[in-house]
């Protein structure tokens, strides 16, 4: 009987002697039996659910073709499901070898026949899909039990620890510190106004490699909001890890696996407090940008293309002055309406010197420096005391935490180890214990400011930096414009009543001139 052979093997995860091992069992059986074996064909690492087309499973497609010649008796395999596991193609694939002469034969079950084949293209078909739930309940356990039961995270290690039973524990994390200080970074430039496109610029000039491996793009800063993942919106940074938000669903067409969302209400979140990278405050300044996206078109607001813009207000009419020519500031009512009379302009470089010549001796006024540092105090003053209340009930759970550890620790030690559930516990406890510790080394008492002789040196000092900064391009000019404008409340520009210009009045927002004079001070 003359006879051609397949086989298959799924995917990278299995034994690639597969193949290999199948034709050898089905050269042992064509000998016994006495067959022919006029032809070989095999599928490495292809999905039996995917497609019988020539791009989709070469080896299955050519061995078609080769039946078609109409000088082939049967096809042997191993097992019904190394030809297919999708039970419309099991279906078209013995209909076209019965239609040119041949049969499907397996070591398995010998001749499949229509009834043979209808009810082993079902259980094939369907073994796929138990596997599946298999693996997605184990999933589910693994994340309910703080492990990660996904893709790993940019920012974390996979920890390779054999378990009591002499397995592999998998799904153990802990903290890259090296990637985890680019996640910091990556938030703080973001908090303090710098764009991701200046970020990543950065990034990739210092030659610090992405999460794959190559060059950073904006997309991996700001992610996907409603799969919410990027390095800004990944929960994990924030000790909270998710499984569920997407599952894989089978094109009926092109037999690959797409990505759906799956509602947020189905997402699974777990507390893993000891992978946390950054803090809650800033967890929720970088949610509250994101909030700022506008319905369902989620335009942000547009980042100004200048130092000044949109801050200045004629003094006359109260427009926006803005850019009106080359390099020239002027009322934009002016000259959009024709409406007022303040015909006077400005160069970007006198503009700029000028209000930050203002923000300066607002920043080193006397009077000014005073009130920062007795603003400052009476901030610091009070933080000390809800440390002060705080600390004790902090400290009375850290202390029980720990008997609670040592409790654990000594059942385990008397047999109780055997127990997933002590263990379970024992772990939450030591993460909780963990977690009130940084709390408790947070509370660091912090030493009020006192008015002294080199303030304003230190302040001098600052604003240059300033200077400096806006001189230069890339994250550190963002920083410092977002920094300047921060300062800002109005800008107000009104013709001179003697002779050509304008007078400018910038009215700085005190308690952002507060908080600089703390990050300087």
């Amino acid at each position: 009987m003359r006879t051609i052979l397949y086989a298959r093997f799924s995917s990278d995860l299995q034994n690639p002697l597969s193949t290999a091992d199948q034709l050898a069992s089905m050269q042992e059986r064509a000998a016994r039996e006495g067959w022919t074996v006029i032809d070989t064909y095999f599928d490495d690492e292809v999905s039996g659910r995917a497609g019988i087309s020539e791009m989709q499973r070469p080896g299955l497609n050519a061995m078609l073709a080769r039946v078609e010649r109409g000088d082939v008796d049967q096809i042997l395999a191993e097992a019904t499901d190394r030809i297919a596991r999708h039970i419309g193609d099991a279906h078209a694939i013995r209909e076209h070898l019965e239609h040119f002469g041949a049969r499907l034969f397996t070591l398995s079950d010998g001749y499949v026949d229509e009834i043979t084949g209808t009810i082993k293209g079902l259980m094939d078909a369907r073994f796929l899909k138990d596997l599946a739930e298999k693996i997605k309940r184990g999933q589910r356990g693994q994340h309910g039990r703080g492990f990660n039961a996904g893709g790993l995270a940019y920012g974390y290690n996979v920890v390779k620890k054999i378990g009591d039973d002499g397995e592999i524990v998998r799904g153990i994390l802990e903290v890259n510190e090296e990637e985890a200080a680019i996640v910091r970074r990556i938030f703080d430039d973001t908090i303090a106004g710098v764009s991701a496109r200046a970020i990543v610029k950065a990034l990739n000039e210092e030659g610090v490699p992405s999460p794959g491996g190559k060059l950073w793009a904006t997309n991996v800063i700001h992610g996907d909001r409603i799969r919410a993942n990027g390095i800004l919106r990944n929960n994990i940074y924030r000790g909270v890890m998710v499984y569920g938000r997407t599952r894989r669903v089978y094109h009926p067409k092109t037999r690959r696996y797409v990505a759906r969302v799956n509602p947020v209400t189905e997402w699974r979140f777990m507390e893993v407090p000891h992978l946390r990278i950054v803090s809650d405050e800033q967890w929720a300044t970088i949610e509250e940008r994101y909030s700022a996206f506008d319905g369902d078109i989620r335009k942000l607001e547009k980042r100004p293309k200048r130092l000044l813009s949109k801050l200045g207000k004629c003094g006359e009419c109260g427009g926006t002055w803005t850019v009106i020519g080359p390099d020239k500031w002027g009322c934009s009512a002016r000259k959009a309406k024709g409406i007022c009379t303040n015909t006077r302009t400005i160069s970007t470089r006198l503009y700029e010197q000028r209000v930050l010549g203002q923000i300066k001796h607002i920043l080193l006024d006397p009077e000014a420096v005073a009130l920062f540092v007795d603003r400052y105090n009476i901030g610091i003053r009070k933080r000390q005391a809800e440390a002060g209340s705080n600390r004790a009930p902090l400290e009375r759970k850290a202390a029980d935490l720990k008997s609670k550890v040592t409790r654990l620790v000594d059942a385990i030690a008397d047999g109780a180890g055997e127990f997933q559930e002590v263990k379970d516990r024992l772990r939450t406890a030591r993460a909780d214990l963990a977690d009130v510790q940084r709390q408790l080394a947070a509370m660091k008492e912090a030493v009020p400011l006192e008015l002294s002789s080199d303030l304003a040196d230190r302040y001098r000092l600052y604003i240059a930096e300033l200077d400096a900064a806006l001189a230069t391009e890339g994250t550190a000019r963002e920083r410092a414009a977002a920094a300047i404008r921060e300062l800002i409340d109005t800008i107000t520009l009104t013709a001179k009543a003697d002779g050509r210009g304008v007078d400018i009045e910038v009215t700085g927002r005190m308690a952002n001139i507060i908080n600089l004079a703390k990050n300087s001070g």
